[in-house]
């Protein structure tokens, strides 16, 4: 259930009442991509974004999670909604290990299309803050896994989170719905 005081808020704002409020402005981050190119939110800024938290030597959720991102960008070019200002962020939970290089190959094997997909790494402690900054964790588990949420953000053109998708509810037609109702949204 939302807030009132939430959606007094947005109402107050001149905001349509949208059945995709806004949850909260989503974090700044500055990190290196598959490619060690730098890449800053405010790069992303007036394009909705589908973000998620992963890492290349997961067992567990992390596949599936890139999986189906992978569905989702294959339905988002056949809907011409990724030249409409759609981007895929995967940001790593493990930078110790994922690399660009090590980022390239896992996008690789998912024959992902970077032009609209950035796989996204850094410093530890720069990545660690940005994972926090978006309200995730990550802690060591058995064989050398870790422990984390599966969560994926949908931001407005206006870097503002107005989703939050667990595995089960990151299903293509209902996610495609929610980027095309935000597509239409006026500014």
């Amino acid at each position: 259930m939302i807030p009132a005081a939430l959606l007094c808020v947005c109402m107050s704002a001149g905001e349509s009442t949208s059945r995709l409020p806004v949850i909260q402005q989503a974090p700044d981050f500055e990190l290196l991509d598959q490619a060690g190119k730098t890449v800053r939110s405010g790069d992303l800024k007036g394009k909705a974004l589908l973000v998620s938290f992963i890492f290349t030597t997961c067992s567990g959720s992390c596949p599936a999670t890139t999986h189906r991102m992978g569905k989702l960008q294959e339905a988002l070019n056949e809907r011409h909604l990724i030249e409409r200002g759609v981007h895929l962020v995967s940001i790593t939970l493990d930078p110790d290990r994922d690399t660009p290089e090590k980022l390239a190959g896992y996008m690789r094997l998912y024959d992902v299309d970077g032009a609209s997909w950035s796989f996204l790494t850094g410093a530890p402690a720069v990545v660690r803050k940005t994972i926090a900054g978006w309200g995730m964790w990550a802690r060591p588990a058995a064989n050398g896994q870790l422990d984390h949420p599966s969560r994926v953000f949908l931001v407005d053109k206006h870097g503002r989170i107005r989703e939050i998708y667990n595995l089960d509810f990151l299903r293509v037609p209902w996610v495609i719905e929610d980027i095309e109702l935000l597509l239409r949204e006026r500014s």
